[in-house]
């Protein structure tokens, strides 16, 4: 919070009680407990921006090791 601005107001979270700001509440309940009921995705909300990690892997030549070579898969 900048010094100047309105305080944002805290609400309870009917599940468990914990008191939880107002603009951070999901379908009424916090944010913890609407990712417990299903009702947001599993993942934590960072605010990141641009490409995941995954986005900036490049893909794999096709000489590279899969496993298959090793000699305990070997039949």
């Amino acid at each position: 919070m900048t010094a100047g601005s309105v305080p944002v107001p805290m609400r309870r979270c009917p599940r468990c009680g914990h008191p939880t700001r107002a603009d951070r509440m999901v379908k009424g309940y916090g944010r913890d407990c609407a990712a417990q009921l299903g009702l947001i995705g599993h993942t934590v909300d960072t605010g990141h921006a641009g490409p995941d990690l995954l986005d900036l892997l490049g893909a794999e030549p096709d000489d590279c090791c899969d496993g298959g070579d090793r000699p305990a898969d070997l039949p």
